[in-house]
């Protein structure tokens, strides 16, 4: 057969496969009008009738859409929470088969939705993270026009959760969108918007996989039908593995009937992390008589057997495996959580090509894609329903929940990927009231939370008995054992800290191995651990809470290695794959959680090249801080160099280094080497080099270094520029303005620094911070404000003569503003303060340049201010700020210098 043939042929089985489809199913993801806010006209409206809406006004949107991705990053506090209205016109022309079932289909809408379909309501859906449909054939209006509206609403409520969380509340529709179309007799997706069928193998053996089937029919006619269920199993190559046929009468206007069916697969080609082998069911339901197609239905089928062991760990198809990999946010730059389909397989990709096996789809069912992409890569996952921080003592919030467990399972039920199901996160965290104080109200408390666990315990179970299930508690394990709340489901989740919001690394692994003793018969995962990480903060002596990107190497290299060497951990989920939007943040990039190992546009930090060079079966070798491309750093004395350190990532076991023209060599150790690098203005490319196997692998990575004088008498080059942050030693980079911030320095003669004062370091309960957690105004380089020096008296700069432009930088940083104390932050956040009465002079060179600055009265708190001012040294004077107190202590938290004659 030719390649001309070969082509025809294969067109004309796609037009005829697609003609003899009995199901069409397509989005309606464009041409939507948006209005965001609730309607007069529907405020009053009869719930079953809506007015006519008047859209001449509205935004013109395509979905997927949200209305917060950009009010959840500017300086205002607070997203809006509110109602918005969605609607579209959709021609719908009459149906061949006049009993054809039209369907509404919505993957994820945030998070009540009203339904309406030419004025009339369709339905109501509470809950912004699973699936749900009408059957909305009875409203419809054939060969003309027909208007779709949603009314939607992501208000807080309390019968609904999420409660409060980590993480923002997207309003929209933030999803596809769909219609379907169904023969009347189908298989049912009435049953929670499932696909109607369930697959389980709970028996597979490398020599036999048995497979129980499980369809729910519908038979929306007036008539009995004598049906034939047919499903053919295919194998990765498109070959029929087996057939089975099975007969089914249907009586008329029959609802969900379950049909059961049972085979086995000879020599099962086993699904696992490494060989994700997929085979498809495809299954049909035929009519009887003339063999008519009236539905048809494609589901993965992955043949793996695991099991989970409290003391050894985890296994798959009776083979060891340690599971390691991140959680999970459906947030990206700039777009909230509205993202197409292609992002969230961009993320699968991104944490398979990590090496990870074992994603946490926290804290709500995300995406179908995302599942469907754990399957086709070989990542093991766990998901769970939104119940975050705290439950509501209701009813309705009890049957929420459990109806949100019960959309969830069915609606992921055939995913072999798919390994847990959990339902609780840090449910004891943010408590409505004092512990310590309302004793027994609390333990009425906790008593209704481990009630809530068990009923949902039960209800997972009933519905899946061949998976596990997992709550996951913060780190007062105390509260939860004794609530009773440990001892509900059949793995604990721990999400863990020490180092980051409490104690010191070490400690982290002291809680491990009290968790094993305290927990022996439950399995045990860290399911959430990380530092924030802002990817354009360095730090030469990093130290927690500083959000630099070497704490973070830091902090992540310890916890890797005591996950690894410890069996009974069974899997470990870093907080988090990306960075993600957190309105009520603050700190070095607000609203946002910077603990991601990627950021929120998926640059990739030092954390993701640590694990990929742990994880990978492959030769990997990355120049660490490989995005840190403008570096700075003052001369060592009497040289023309700046030594810093540089990290190589290596699953080799030599790493050569070669700088400009210097050569480096050192042992990999835990998979790092390590070198101290003489770096020169300007220029400096660096080289990483290592052989396996008689093969070399390179990395490359080029840096602009500025080079700060030590004295400037020695100071080969013409001094030009220096941006100096105070009160700090973190080093910031602008990628915007091409610049570097270096920390400042004592002065000494013949060189630059201030004089006088201390760094300012916010108080918390347990010590001090080494920045303000402040959200900075009216700046986008928050980090380079949240510092300063208090009582500073002096900053010198023993500069040649020449024309100079000075500029200062400030942010009133004591402030009386409330701001809310993040319980997540276990007691971090700053203390109340008392706000000084700051006033102050500046004078340049013997000139005031500044009279009675009050910064809080000119400007406000937490506001950025920065002020230039020109200058020429004459006659070896250099440059001298003096700071004069008024009333209070001066502050500086910027000074720069650029030479311009």
């Amino acid at each position: 057969m030719n390649k001309q043939t070969y082509i025809i042929l294969f067109t004309l089985l796609i037009v005829f496969s697609v003609s003899s489809q009995s199901r069409q199913t397509f989005t309606i993801n464009n041409g939507w009008k948006f209005y965001k806010g609730d309607l007069e006209t529907s405020k009053n409206a009869n719930s079953e009738m809506l007015p006519e809406l008047n859209d001449a006004n509205w935004e013109s949107v395509n979905i997927p859409h949200t209305w917060n991705n950009i009010d959840v990053t500017d300086d205002t506090p607070g997203y809006y929470r509110g109602v918005g209205w969605y609607k579209k016109t959709v021609f719908m022309e009459a149906e061949q088969n006049p009993k054809t079932k039209t369907l509404i289909y919505f993957e994820g809408v945030n998070q009540v939705a009203d339904v309406y379909v030419n004025g009339q309501w369709a339905g109501q859906h509470k809950g912004g993270y699973t699936r749900f449909h009408f059957d909305i054939t009875s409203f419809l209006k054939y060969d003309q026009q027909n208007v779709l509206a949603v009314k939607v609403d992501n208000s807080h409520d309390v019968d609904i959760p999420p409660l409060s969380a980590d993480f923002t509340f997207f309003g929209g529709i933030y999803r596809d969108v769909f219609l379907i179309k169904l023969n009347a007799v189908h298989f049912s997706m009435n049953d929670y918007s499932s696909s109607g069928i369930y697959i389980n193998t709970p028996e597979v053996s490398k020599e036999e996989a048995k497979v129980e089937m499980e369809y729910v029919l519908n038979n929306d006619t007036n008539q009995n039908k004598t049906v034939a269920i047919v499903n053919r199993v295919v194998d990765k190559q498109g070959e029929t593995v087996l057939t089975t046929n099975k007969k089914v009468k249907l009586g008329k206007n029959q609802k969900n009937k379950a049909i059961k069916d049972v085979f086995e697969i000879k020599n099962p080609k086993l699904w696992s992390p490494d060989n994700p082998y997929l085979y498809s069911v495809i299954s049909q339901i035929k009519d009887a008589e003339t063999g008519d197609v009236l539905d048809e239905s494609m589901e993965p089928l992955g043949l793996r057997w695991f099991k989970f062991d409290p003391e050894k760990g985890f296994f798959l198809n009776g083979e060891y495996l340690k599971l390691i990999g991140t959680n999970r946010h459906q947030d990206y730059l700039k777009k909230g959580n509205a993202l197409l389909d292609e992002m969230h397989v961009r993320d699968m990709r991104l944490l398979k090509d990590m090496g990870g096996n074992f994603l946490r789809i926290s804290h709500y069912p995300q995406d179908p894609t995302v599942l469907e992409m754990c399957d086709r890569l070989g990542i093991l996952t766990s998901i769970e329903i939104p119940i975050v921080n705290a439950i509501t003592e209701s009813e309705a919030f009890t049957e929420n929940a459990l109806f949100m467990a019960e959309e969830m399972v069915k609606q992921n039920y055939n995913h072999p990927s798919l390994i847990i199901w959990a339902y609780m996160n840090e449910v004891l965290l943010r408590l409505p009231f004092d512990q310590k104080t309302e004793k027994k109200r609390y333990e009425v408390y906790a008593k209704n939370i481990t009630t809530l666990a068990s009923e949902i315990e039960t209800k997972i179970r009933d519905l899946d008995s061949n998976r596990y299930t997992m709550i996951v508690n913060h780190g007062a394990i105390s509260r939860y054992k004794d609530a009773g709340v440990t001892s509900v489901p059949m793995i604990l989740g721990w999400n863990l800290y020490q180092g980051w919001y409490s104690g010191n690394l070490s400690s982290f692994d002291k809680n491990l191995d009290e968790l094993h003793k305290l927990f022996p018969k439950q399995s045990l995962i860290v399911t959430e651990y990380g530092a924030d990480v802002h990817p354009r903060l360095h730090s030469l002596e990093p130290e927690r809470f500083d959000y630099t990107v070497e704490y973070g190497n830091i902090y992540h290299e310890h916890y890797l290695e005591a996950i690894q060497s410890r069996p009974f951990i069974v899997g470990a989920n870093i907080w988090n794959l990306n960075d993600f939007y957190s309105e009520a943040r603050g700190y070095a990039q607000p609203r946002t959680n910077l603990k991601g190992i990627t950021t929120l546009e998926r640059e990739k930090k030092d954390t993701w090249w640590l694990y990929k060079t742990v994880l990978s079966k492959t030769p990997v070798i990355k120049l660490g801080q490989n995005q840190w491309k403008i570096r700075g750093g003052v001369a060592e004395a009497g040289k023309n160099f700046c030594v810093q350190p540089v990290t190589v990532y290596s699953n080799g076991d030599l790493v050569e280094l070669r700088h400009n023209d210097k050569v480096y060599n050192a042992k990999v150790i835990n998979n790092i080497a390590r070198f101290s690098i003489p770096f020169v203005n300007g220029k400096n490319r660096i080289v990483a080099k290592m052989t396996v196997n008689s093969k070399e692998y390179i990395d490359v990575l080029d840096v602009d270094f500025r080079l700060a004088p030590n004295m400037f008498s020695e100071f080969e080059d013409e001094f030009y520029e220096l941006n100096v942050l105070l009160g700090t030693k973190r080093i910031y980079e602008d990628k915007v303005k091409d610049q570097v911030w270096i920390p400042e320095q004592e002065y000494v003669k013949g060189s630059w620094g201030y004089v006088g004062g201390q760094a300012f370091r916010p108080k918390t309960r347990f010590g001090s911070l080494p920045s303000s957690d402040l959200d900075i105004i009216d700046s986008e380089d928050d980090p380079i404000y949240q510092t300063q020096r208090v009582g500073i008296r002096k900053f010198k700069l023993d500069v040649p003569d020449g024309k100079y432009v000075v500029s200062l930088g400030w942010a009133e940083l004591e402030s009386d503003k409330e701001h809310e104390k993040l319980v997540y932050n276990l007691g971090n956040d700053k203390v109340s303060e008392t706000v000084s009465d700051r006033v102050f002079n500046v004078v340049l060179n013997g000139n005031f340049i500044e009279k009675n600055l009050n910064l809080a009265e000119a400007y406000g708190s937490e506001k950025a201010i920065s002020k230039k001012y020109e200058i020429v040294v004459l006659n070896g004077e250099g440059l001298v700020l003096d700071f004069i107190a008024v009333r209070g202590k001066p502050v500086l938290n910027t000074f720069q210098v650029r030479k311009i004659q």
